[in-house]
């Protein structure tokens, strides 16, 4: 049952929503602690290659194969659920990083702590997508994705600083306590799926995306692999040419959404969300060119800049156009098929652009992921127009 009074359903902003964002900030803070410095540990203690550093990285997402799954066991069975134990495997994983150190047991850690991460997300987004009132969807979204951000810009600051000063160790053991806090915040948020919706899913048959869900996917996996590459390889790529700043990325990537996404505020569910798409897609190419070819400190700050711009209203506008033209019913689903090529994108970023970056150099390697996200674009706004022109898109 919804426990809300009626005054609350209007309510962008109550508790359960804090809450949401409470644990989320805490989970993916302590995600954020291992990306940045679990490449440096591989390269410089282990001297493996960008390829396996890329696959060991890229582990992490295998989970997100399972999200739909995981996004249909919450319509069924309720979000609270998934919640709950997703940051509870996700703070015993985060541990056994300082117990296992080499290439075989982590590739295990890491599929573990990825199915960790995918319950617990598929689950929050879910919540959020239940409770924000649909005329406030966008803002909503934007300022759910701000609690990711907020664990972007500081834990990776954190971390180098704790690696610089106790070694990895220490760190694994922060973020595996961080993960065990979002497990407690999480115990304290309601359950928000109906009976009647609850058993409504546990009827219906297993739902497939429509040609307009799986545009926005694939929009969605070419700008996602352009993350992944960065997120794996841009300190490598910044040492390579005198910058030793490269966590920097992570900071003002997650401070430029913070500030762009608080300051457009309800004023983005005001625009249509093509154009939106569109703009934003484009600021993010000429974000990763200017990266792709930054040769010292303030060059690679300003494409991280333009990048963080472009990036704000991405995948925030592309998950809105999808909650739009989905049934609640279907909400949980779907949303697992969203973040699910959300990660795999990510995921094929850090692998598939591994050797590129060794055979051809980092520029080369910043290109092609963003080739790849024109092409994926390019197809999203032909078949959204073609849509349009059908009357099925609005």
């Amino acid at each position: 049952m919804d426990w809300r009074k009626p005054e609350e359903k209007e309510r962008l902003v109550g508790r359960d929503f804090l809450l949401i964002c409470t644990s989320n900030t805490l989970a993916f803070s302590s995600i954020y602690l291992i990306i940045p410095v679990l490449p440096l540990f591989l390269e410089d203690i282990k001297g493996y290659s960008n390829f396996l550093i890329g696959t060991l990285m890229s582990m992490l997402v295998v989970g997100a194969l399972l999200r739909p799954y995981l996004g249909r066991a919450s319509d069924i069975r309720g979000r609270k659920e998934l919640l709950v134990w997703g940051t509870l495997l996700l703070g015993v994983t985060n541990f056994l990083y300082a117990g296992f150190q080499t290439a075989a047991p982590l590739f295990v850690v890491r599929l573990v702590n990825g199915l960790g991460l995918a319950a617990f997300h598929t689950a929050s987004y879910a919540l959020i997508g239940d409770i924000v009132p649909a005329a406030r969807r966008l803002h909503g979204i934007a300022l759910f994705f701000i609690s990711i951000d907020t664990a972007i810009g500081a834990a990776p600051l954190v971390a180098e600083a704790m690696r610089k000063a106790w070694g990895y160790d220490v760190v694994y053991y922060l973020a595996g306590g961080l993960a065990l806090l979002a497990f407690a915040v999480s115990n304290l948020v309601h359950e928000t799926r109906k009976e009647g919706a609850t058993e409504t899913a546990r009827k219906r048959t297993w739902i497939m995306p429509d040609p307009l869900q799986r545009a926005i996917f694939l929009m969605t996996t070419g700008y996602t692999f352009t993350m992944g590459a960065l997120s794996t390889f841009v300190v490598l790529s910044t040492r390579e040419v005198g910058i030793n700043e490269g966590e920097l990325f992570f900071t003002v990537f997650a401070a430029t959404l913070i500030i762009f996404r608080l300051g457009v505020g309800k004023r983005a569910d005001w625009w249509p969300r093509r154009p939106l798409i569109l703009v934003s897609g484009i600021i993010v190419l000429a974000g990763l060119a200017t990266i792709a070819f930054s040769s010292n400190l303030f060059t690679f700050i300003l494409g991280c800049l333009i990048y963080a711009l472009g990036f704000a209203y991405v995948p925030t506008t592309l998950s809105a156009l999808l909650l739009d033209h989905t049934p609640t019913g279907d909400r949980g689903v779907m949303l697992g098929f969203f973040m699910a090529i959300f990660d795999v994108g990510i995921g094929l970023g850090g692998v598939a652009m591994g050797p590129i970056a060794d055979a051809w150099g980092y520029p080369a390697m910043y290109l092609v992921a963003g080739a790849v996200a024109l092409l994926c674009l390019s197809y999203f706004l032909l078949h959204t127009t073609r849509l349009r022109e059908e009357a099925r898109l609005v």
